[in-house]
């Protein structure tokens, strides 16, 4: 994979989402979607986590580790838990701008990297060995793909 085609692939990806997204209204993305999460708080689960890639590249470029993983509330559930807290209370349109803007943010972030940084899986040794590439597609293009299935019923709902 190149950096176009990765930058490709998170835009068409995040594109289809967002465009399922704008045929919710904000009444429906109040609805459950997944679990205990309404619409809306899925959609603010996936702002923070193209934010958190952002900050990741942020951190790495600046010779920082990201994260402080001897911390036991960054596991990815504690995570996805306090992201919940912390916007449960959010109105739709708020996070409908969260999720375009954090986007944005990622974007200009990941245009900024070199193939080097993106994809030799021996740069970031916080990263374990896998390249920073694979990050990105689990935060964005993949993690689009597990959620269309939870936003997609209030997108029928809202056609009916």
């Amino acid at each position: 994979m190149e950096k176009d085609e990765l930058l490709r692939s998170m835009t068409t990806t995040h594109h289809d989402a967002a465009l399922l997204v704008e045929r919710i209204g904000d009444d429906r993305l109040l609805d459950p979607a997944m679990d205990d999460w309404t619409g809306k708080d899925v959609l603010a689960h996936l702002a923070w986590w193209q934010d958190h890639s952002a900050q990741v590249i942020a951190a790495l470029c600046a010779g920082r580790v990201p994260d402080d993983e001897s911390d036991p509330s960054r596991t990815t559930d504690e995570i996805n838990e306090s992201v919940f807290r912390e916007h449960v209370n959010d109105p739709p349109e708020e996070t409908r701008v969260a999720f375009s803007q954090s986007f944005e943010r990622l974007l200009a972030a990941v245009r900024g990297l070199t193939d080097e940084e993106l994809f030799d899986p021996n740069r970031w040794p916080w990263l374990q060995g896998a390249p920073l590439s694979e990050m990105l597609q689990w935060d964005t293009s993949r993690h689009y793909e597990a959620h269309l299935e939870d936003l997609a019923p209030l997108a029928r709902k809202a056609e009916m």
